[in-house]
């Protein structure tokens, strides 16, 4: 693995089931109440009044809605789009700002926002020492984590380098964060049960996944993939 420092253990290695854990160990933290019952994760209030990050909502991230968010590390300069000047130029943030893409929300929706404040607050629980470490020996392309649409094949990841592997854990952990695995579990079935007395046999998953969508203010794909690597069936 290639890495921005040499020989640096900054940079974790978690399976996906491990994630459950390290997701659990973060909502211990910043909202325990999230693995006593099924909640929506108040991931905003967690990110702001918890974590005391700064975060902004009113800067394009790219031109072509190719990065959803950022993590700023350091303070300094960053780029971002100026839609009305049709160019790219710099801004002055402080350690500890995430931009959010304002498009995250309103191309996409609610459960999409979420996911991507949960993805760039993991970023920081997780992956700021190893960019304060990298800052201390003089490497600029530490400052801040520019986080794309586009997920990385992991079929390839024998090619990966230290970004693409904490790309890869906070894409995971994020839905983790938000739909922690035991609350999740006892809501999907819980729900299953209520379909089954509603509909009987001819109960679909749609509906199911609906319902965990708005439950936990997460997009339908979002708890439907949840709900597929829990193994949680209808029947």
């Amino acid at each position: 693995m290639s890495s921005i420092v040499d020989s640096t253990p900054l940079v974790h290695w978690y399976s996906k089931e491990k994630l459950d854990d390290v997701a659990n160990e973060f909502l211990h933290e910043y909202c325990p109440a999230a693995l006593e019952k099924p909640i929506a994760v108040p991931i905003m209030d967690i990110a702001k009044k918890k974590m005391g990050l700064r975060v902004f909502t009113k800067y394009r991230l790219s031109e072509d809605f190719s990065i959803l968010g950022q993590m700023c590390f350091t303070s300094g300069l960053v780029t971002i789009y100026d839609k009305d000047e049709d160019e790219y130029r710099d801004i002055k943030v402080r350690r500890g700002t995430m931009l959010i893409d304002p498009d995250t929300y309103l191309k996409r929706n609610t459960g999409c926002f979420n996911n991507t404040v949960a993805h760039e607050c993991f970023h920081w629980y997780k992956h700021r020492n190893y960019h304060l470490y990298g800052k201390a020996v003089g490497k600029d392309n530490t400052k801040a984590f520019r986080c794309p649409v586009a997920e990385k094949d992991v079929n390839y990841h024998d090619d990966w380098d230290d970004e693409d592997w904490m790309e890869w854990q906070a894409n995971n952990a994020a839905p983790r964060i938000l739909m922690p695995k035991s609350t999740f579990i006892n809501a999907a079935n819980e729900i299953i049960k209520q379909g089954h007395e509603i509909y009987g046999s001819s109960l679909q998953a749609w509906w199911i996944i609906a319902k965990l969508a708005e439950l936990y203010d997460v997009s339908k794909q979002s708890a439907g993939i949840r709900m597929d690597e829990l193994g949680i069936s209808i029947d």
